[in-house]
């Protein structure tokens, strides 16, 4: 029976796009009936920086409320014209939040679980509506790149226009992914208008950055536009001996071709070294370092810790072709690579002695290459006014991974530390060489009709396939999966402001590995149906969102029942499924104040299962009422003198271990801001969790402690 659903529905959006998207295609000879563009102006009533390439703009907002975005459609589109949830986290929150990395930047966003396991300062491990996303599901620009186990890509906030999230199954636009959704961030582009901005900042546990943007045309060349922006970090961790730094520099270049052709080049260079531990574990009775002081470092100085080496570049081109057609290419290639040294830390039955034997080193690459091409056309057929699209996109990955067990060090005394006594490292070997591709071909149609209706069809098919090989042993395993994936939703605006809007979507994610059987598992897939509401109040800058969803996963590998105690074999007969409801605003409280706040009540669990002791566990570490509340006087005025506030509240629900025996309390945490400005110079003080709560954000994983961070910065 679900077979037979399955395919009378793919039926069903293949009959909807070959109606909509083929019949009477547009071509040249209809210019004259295209539809007029969009305005690619985020609000009329808001300031904005414009940097236009006849027919493609980049837009950054100078307010705290966005109402256009690509995420949604590959297209620039409003909001309330997209049947799916979606928050915009603008550059002027994430500067007046402090923000430094991902997990800073979602969590007064609905729907969001950021910083699952703590602050941990290598990965940004966060959850939408109860899924989690990984460095898969965050983009830059619309691009992804590969990744490996722990050679996994991140991305600086500085180098930041603006945080775009898309709740729910993208796979019909981006390919394989997490059902929950995805990030997607925007780079920083070169601007018409000249830019010079150094900044400067010092705060907890002798936290130091440096950073510089600027930009503007090349020798005063209209058609030639630059952005250069450069960072320097460090700061030491908890845990004794541990640090971190970071160097990152991203240059990019647009070139105004001609009237109608337009390319950015673009770059970037990341590197983090991260020495030591990051200080995040919590030890609880029974662990085998319980009773062990956090300030001591279980490790080896100068050798245990994680190195990240990471670039890209790439060109983002877009050529009208005329009044109806538009063509736009986008390629990235990449390359991140890293270096884990990790060692034991297994504490002696005489209570002071801790062996730090066997180490452990991992050693990944992972070289990506990346293609998105697509044609648009805006244009009518009776009635109905189309934005259309159909692309085709490409990517190609090739991974190594190098292992090392072994080696050995002295145990050291927890009554009388001394390290550095020996060291023998381990020898690491080729383990693993991969090659990954994925292609996928798509079309989308936006249709406007009846002047208050707009519908959103799409569908599209991936292949994928991963060959790979253990030069050890010689065993190779080759998996290939193909997969469909469609999204339908209308949009009835309604007048004032309101837009209710329903819409089904689909995603699916490959799965490595294979059954008792030696078959290849299938895809994951994913399927949600939405019922939202949009609200824009005329003639006032904010946007208002509400959404309802029952999100589910299938496939999910799950314990294979004949498995004896020394097998490990899976079956996918597993299904997670995530309800819930999400509120969020964004708007001016009144002249002077803006207020971010959102709410999220989650039932997520699971469902399905080969054990009937999983059945209605909830995710870990996934809250079911989430509450986000954040006011900030983003425009100082001549009462305060340059004086500005902001204050922030976040509230974590209850949450679960793993295994759902374990259940942490709700949490309340506190963040603030102070800030001064003034001609050129802008200073903040930002306090992180104010009253230093303690708390556990995940089982085993401490949340973050209080951080003080001051910045200035000089404009000119």
């Amino acid at each position: 029976m679900e077979k037979t659903t399955s395919h009378a529905r793919k039926k069903l959006l293949y009959a909807l796009l070959g109606s909509s998207l083929l019949w009477q295609w547009p071509n040249a000879a209809s210019a004259e009936e295209a539809i007029e563009p969009q305005s690619t102006v985020a609000d009329t009533a808001a300031p904005q920086s414009e940097f236009t390439l006849e027919g493609v703009e980049v837009t950054a907002d100078k307010d705290n409320v966005a109402k256009r975005s690509t995420i949604g459609t590959k297209t620039d589109a409003a909001l309330h014209d997209i049947p799916q949830s979606i928050s915009v986290v603008t550059r002027d929150q994430l500067s007046a939040r402090g923000v430094i990395n991902l997990a800073q930047a979602l969590e007064y966003s609905a729907g969001i679980t950021a910083q699952p396991y703590g602050n941990d300062s290598r990965w940004n491990w966060s959850y939408v509506r109860g899924f989690s996303v990984g460095y898969e599901g965050t983009r830059v620009d619309g691009l992804s790149l590969f990744g490996n186990d722990f050679a996994i890509w991140d991305f600086e906030p500085y180098g930041m226009d603006r945080l775009e999230i898309l709740r729910g199954p993208a796979s019909t636009l981006y390919g394989g992914g997490s059902p929950g959704g995805m990030f997607n961030w925007v780079s920083k582009r070169p601007t018409a208008e000249p830019l010079r901005e150094i900044q400067l900042q010092g705060g907890s546990d002798h936290f130091r950055s440096a950073a510089l943007d600027l930009g503007g045309q090349v020798d005063g060349q209209e058609n030639l536009t630059f952005r250069l922006t450069a960072l320097a970090r460090d700061q030491d961790l908890s845990d004794d001996y541990s640090s971190t730094k970071r160097t990152f520099i991203a240059p990019s270049l647009a070139w105004k071709i001609s009237k109608n052709t337009n390319v950015t080049f673009q770059a970037h260079y990341l590197k983090d070294q991260h020495d030591g531990n990051t200080g995040n574990s919590i030890y609880h009775p029974g662990d085998n370092l319980y009773g062990v002081s956090k300030k001591y470092f279980l490790g080896i100085p100068g050798w245990t810790g994680y190195d990240r080496e990471q670039y890209y570049y790439g060109y983002l081109l877009d050529h009208k072709v005329n009044d109806v057609w538009s063509l736009h290419q986008n390629f990235r290639y990449g390359h991140v690579g890293m270096v884990y040294n990790m060692n034991s830390a297994n504490l002696q039955p005489d209570g002071h002695t801790m062996a730090l034997s066997p180490l452990y080193i991992y050693d990944e690459t992972a070289d990506s290459y990346t293609f998105d091409t697509y044609g648009e056309a805006k244009w009518k057929s009776g009635v109905l006014n189309h934005q259309s699209i159909v692309g085709i996109d490409y990517r190609k990955g090739d991974l190594e991974r190098r292992y090392g067990e072994g080696g050995s060090t002295a145990d050291i005394d927890l009554d009388n530390l001394k390290y550095g006594q020996s060291l023998t490292k381990p020898e690491t070997s080729l383990i693993y060489k991969a090659t990954v591709k994925q292609t996928g071909l798509y079309a989308q149609d936006q249709i406007k009709f009846g002047d208050k209706w707009t519908a959103m069809l799409g569908g599209r098919h991936d292949h994928y396939d991963r060959d790979a090989v253990n030069p050890q042993t010689g065993v190779r395993t080759r998996q290939t999966a193909d997969a469909f994936t469609g999204r339908v939703g209308m949009v009835y605006h309604a007048g004032r402001g309101l837009s209710p809007y329903i819409s089904y979507s689909e995603s699916f994610e490959p799965v490595e590995g294979q059954d008792r059987h030696g078959k290849n598992f299938d895809p994951t897939t994913g399927k949600q149906y939405e019922l939202g509401i949009q609200y824009e109040p005329e003639k006032m800058n904010a946007r208002f969102t509400a959404s309802i969803f029952d999100l589910r996963k299938q496939n999910v590998l799950t314990s294979d029942p004949l498995n004896t105690s020394s097998e490990w074999f899976n079956v996918q007969v597993g299904e997670i499924t995530s309800k819930g409801l999400e509120l969020e605003a964004n708007m001016p409280v009144f002249k002077g104040l803006n207020l971010t706040a959102s709410y999220t009540l989650l039932d997520a669990k699971t469902t399905k299962s080969s054990a009937p002791t999983e059945i209605g566990l909830r995710p870990q570490s996934v809250s079911r009422h989430n509450v986000a509340l954040w006011l900030d006087t983003a425009t100082p005025n001549t009462i305060s003198k340059g004086l500005s506030y902001g204050a922030g509240v976040r509230y974590i629900g209850s949450r679960y271990n793993a295994a759902n025996t374990v259940k942490l309390g709700d949490v309340v945490v506190a963040d603030a801001l102070i800030r001064y400005d003034l001609a050129d110079w802008h200073y903040a003080l930002n306090v992180r969790n104010l009253f230093d709560k303690k708390y556990e954000a995940s089982y085993g994983y401490a949340g973050e402690e209080r951080t003080v961070l001051l910045t200035a910065t000089h404009r000119w």
